[in-house]
């Protein structure tokens, strides 16, 4: 076990997923010299929330407490509580003060949230639902950058597409370019509402490349080049079923990498296009 990294409870037969960077829980609270006393407090209320350390229904502990305990003002507090409310994952009782709501009201989709649960660990059935989630949108994405997209949207797709490709090896700058190539298809499609998903798109790859990244062999990273030049070439060729179909592959491909040794827990759906 790295340094701060604290265990956890899990399922019978499920595998955790944690972050590489072995945030501790009772470290976290620190005050980084280049972070501001709210990202610091947000954080750490945050992630203690979403380990169990403020459980689900219970009252946070006093604002006095909290500002001792973090070492910052009562008006720093006051706006990081705001924004977990905001997030969902509070909200305040008269008299009583905040309390943490249940886990169906948070904003799920949100950075922050979704930064947190990786690194407090997350296990198969999260990443599926992170799946899915992509499944129901990028291959509409993909579709409407086939019809949608300019020349630069191209050169982009096919330079970032080289980007990974020449990652080798290196798991990190592999993991850099795959999101680079899919938030382009987001922007290509010309939807702005698509961009929000971008932080959903960036947790999946994360929490799934922990596991199993294209760029552990040789034989897997030209797949996965092949099969990301076939999205970038169907947006070339305006081709938005052929685009849809090449961007569904690559979300199955990169869930089977995941699932190899676990039960299904995504369900698989294929976009259809009317003509």
């Amino acid at each position: 076990m790295k340094k701060g990294e604290r265990l956890q409870k899990e399922k019978p037969g499920a595998k955790t997923i944690r972050s590489h960077q072995g945030f501790g829980l009772l470290g976290a609270h620190r005050r980084s010299p280049t972070k501001g006393a709210f990202q610091t407090v947000l954080r750490g209320i945050g992630l203690g929330i979403v380990a169990g350390e403020f459980p689900v229904g219970q009252t946070l502990p006093g604002k006095e407490l909290l500002m001792r305990r973090f070492g910052v003002s009562n008006t720093a507090l006051r706006e990081v509580l705001k924004t977990l409310e905001a997030k969902g994952m509070v909200a305040a009782r008269t008299k009583v003060g905040y309390w943490v709501r249940e886990r169906d009201a948070w904003n799920l989709l949100d950075e922050d949230l979704l930064g947190w649960q990786l690194e407090t660990g997350v296990d198969k059935g999260f990443i599926g639902r992170l799946f899915e989630m992509r499944q129901s949108i990028e291959p509409t994405a993909a579709a409407l950058a086939a019809l949608r997209r300019d020349d630069d949207h191209i050169t982009q797709l096919y330079q970032t597409a080289e980007r990974m490709l020449n990652a080798g090896l290196d798991r990190q700058h592999f993991t850099d370019a795959d999101l680079a190539f899919h938030l382009l298809v987001i922007e290509a499609s010309g939807n702005p509402m698509m961009r929000s998903i971008g932080a959903l798109i960036g947790a999946a790859l994360a929490a799934s490349f922990r596991l199993s990244a294209p760029s552990d062999s040789i034989e897997e990273l030209n797949r996965s080049y092949r099969q990301h030049m076939a999205i970038a070439e169907a947006i070339k060729a305006s081709d938005a079923q052929a685009a849809a179909d090449a961007m569904m592959t690559v979300i199955e491909q990169g869930w089977s990498t995941v699932a190899r040794d676990a039960q299904p827990v995504m369900a698989t759906i294929r976009t259809h296009l009317s003509p």
